[in-house]
């Protein structure tokens, strides 16, 4: 009989069989054990430069930009780029008076794990390749720049290249140079750079920008034991590495360590030595890359982030005040209308298909994404979960200039009870969809959705190793393989979720959900286990509209506490409509933001 697969109790009915997972994946302290910490990834694919290798490292069909990198093709005549027959690599190319450039090799086996080394596959399927080299585009001579971290930051086209230029050499004088601009001209426009991205330092911006082209990761750089093994570094220079990458300066780092001012000045030059920069951005620089194919290489499962959401407008801003972090939204615009801030569930985040926002804003709208906070790439915070995650939605608002806005929460009940109770007047109308009931209102228990439930409603302690279980076992398949068994036997939501578009947005919106470990559903959960909405005097701005077939939740269950809580707001149950009602309906979802609740029209009454 066959071993029982790790993801089998994620898709079952047994809470018993999930809390039994999870007691043997975790230690007695809680924590997930050191192997299985391994999380998903997803890249862009569009970043890397690609090209087969011959057993005899020779190029076959390689991106042009590959060819032209003098220092690579040198690497390879000389035997330096690591290629073991039975799993990946990387290789540290040193170059003259530049940052070590560093690449991943793939043998052509386990290709169809890497999609950058899969789509190379599919297109030269007759190429004698044992090996698929990738390296990042950013980082070779000739090419358009950290575009997708640029457009994220809101760079100007003349930033994003001078912080490519600044990368790829690891000197401002020597990027400026490369870009035929002035030093002054440059040091203005990245001084301009780290004012819009909230950024103190050089090396810190150009890292992180790093790292926002190349994958969907927003967590701190993690080194690994590379620079260990390949380099040789002791785990306190290893340290100093970090520290510095992230925008800690000499002394601040020395502080952090423990160590003198010269003890530190000297493990410095050491370590620019060991290293091969010049610089703290440089060494940055090597930090970046270096943390990307660290996360890769020890990902549990690669996804690819598809050209759709690598278009995505996608904004990084900080949060008022002294809270600290960024927030991560989606603005699709058009500028001029009253923006339409979507709050997402609790398993997903802020990433929903094109073909739903196209027709929002034919419908007259304005979609607005957020990313709740420890989720996608928006910073955790500490505090109350709910109040901070609706000053970050007023944060959104303020920055995209707007008095009011509407609300459409598919998720994120309690998150707009918060608004409507104490900022009634930044929201012009709110749409609810198929809301969460309270735990002890909460008739549908059974299948699987039931199984999920008693763990968060029951066994609160469980909800964090939950979460890193999760999160450590997300593939595309096995997401899709939950979502199709949650959406349970509704006709509507499966005749959906079979629109390639559909499932893509959903699975890369689940896999953004993980990226920070879970800490988000964590806190999200034993925030909203108990929450109550806050009563208010006049409910007449908020629609509720619930799907028939929706398999989670039962309008029954949901909306009596609160019609008790917003009096005049308007409710509907839906019929042909299930848990993506969102997107078999957005013609009803905007007419309520544009009609209101109509108050004169009495909620229809569960059940009838």
């Amino acid at each position: 009989m066959p071993a029982a697969s790790p993801v089998d109790p994620l898709l079952g009915d047994s809470p018993d069989a999930l809390v039994a997972a999870l007691a043997r994946w975790i230690g007695d302290d809680g924590e997930a054990r050191p192997q299985e910490q391994r999380l998903p990834a997803a890249m862009f694919g569009e970043a890397f430069a690609v090209g087969g290798l011959t057993a005899a490292a020779k190029w076959t069909a390689p991106d042009q930009l590959l060819v032209a990198a003098a220092a690579l093709s040198d690497a390879l005549h000389h035997g330096e780029i690591a290629a073991p027959p039975d799993h990946a690599a990387l290789s540290f190319v040193a170059q003259d008076d530049a940052p070590p450039l560093i690449v991943l090799t793939v043998p052509l086996a386990l290709a169809a794990r890497w999609p950058p080394a899969a789509a190379w596959r599919r297109a030269h399927p007759d190429a004698a390749a044992s090996h698929v080299l990738l390296a990042h585009r950013a980082m070779l001579p000739g090419s358009e720049g950290l575009v997708r971290a640029g457009r994220m930051l809101a760079l100007t086209p003349r930033e994003s290249r001078l912080l490519a230029a600044l990368a790829r050499t690891g000197d401002l004088r020597t990027a400026a140079a490369a870009e035929a601009i002035g030093y002054e001209t440059a040091r203005g426009a990245i001084k301009a750079a780290l004012a819009k991205s909230g950024f103190a330092r050089q090396g810190a911006l150009v890292a992180t920008a790093l790292q926002l082209d190349a994958i969907d990761d927003p967590s701190p750089i993690h080194l690994g034991d590379h620079l260990q093994l390949a380099i040789g570094l002791s785990d306190r220079q290893v340290a100093l590495a970090r520290l510095i990458a992230l925008g800690s300066t000499r002394d601040e780092a020395a502080r952090r360590l423990g160590l003198g001012r010269e003890t530190a000045k000297a493990e410095l030059k050491i370590l620019f030595q060991l290293v091969g920069v010049t610089s703290s951005v440089g060494l940055s620089v090597v930090a970046a890359q270096l943390g990307i194919a660290a996360r890769l290489l020890a990902a549990s499962d690669i996804g690819a982030t598809d050209l759709a959401a690598a278009s995505e407008p996608l904004r990084l801003i900080s949060r008022s005040g002294d809270r600290a972090g960024r927030i991560a939204f989606a603005d699709y615009g058009p500028k001029g209308r009253i923006p339409a801030l979507h709050f997402h569930t609790a398993t997903t985040s802020r990433y929903y298909p094109r073909s739903y926002i196209a027709r929002l804003q034919e419908l007259g709208l304005r979609p607005v994404m957020i990313d709740r906070p420890g989720y996608g790439f928006t910073d955790m915070i500490g505090g109350d979960y709910t109040p901070q995650a609706a000053r970050d939605a007023l944060d959104v608002a303020d920055h995209l200039g707007a008095e009011t806005f509407h609300v459409i929460a598919r998720g994120g009940t309690m998150l707009l009870a918060e608004l409507a109770a104490h900022h009634r007047d930044r929201i012009a109308h709110a749409v609810v969809l198929n809301p969460e009931p309270a735990p002890y209102d909460d008739a549908r228990m059974a299948g699987i959705q039931g199984s999920y439930k008693r763990i968060f409603y029951t066994l609160p302690r469980k909800i964090g190793p939950l979460t890193r279980y999760l999160s450590a076992h997300l593939s595309d398949s096995v997401i899709e393989r939950i979502a199709s068994r949650m959406f349970g036997g509704s006709a509507a939501d499966q005749r959906i979720f079979a629109d390639p578009e559909v499932r893509r947005a959903y699975v890369y919106a689940t896999r953004l959900a993980a990226i920070q470990g879970g800490v988000g559903l964590e806190a999200l959960s034993i925030a909203e286990l108990c929450g109550q909405p806050p009563p208010i005097a006049d409910g007449g701005f908020i629609t509720i509209l619930s799907g028939e077939e929706d398999a989670m939740y039962r309008p029954e269950d949901s909306w009596p506490r609160l019609l008790a809580a917003w009096p005049g707001a308007g409710a509907q149950r839906i019929a042909g409509a299930g848990r993506l009602l969102h997107i078999q309906h957005p013609d009803l979802v905007a007419a309520a933001l544009h009609e209101g609740s109509q108050k004169s029209r009495k909620p229809r009454q569960p059940g009838r």
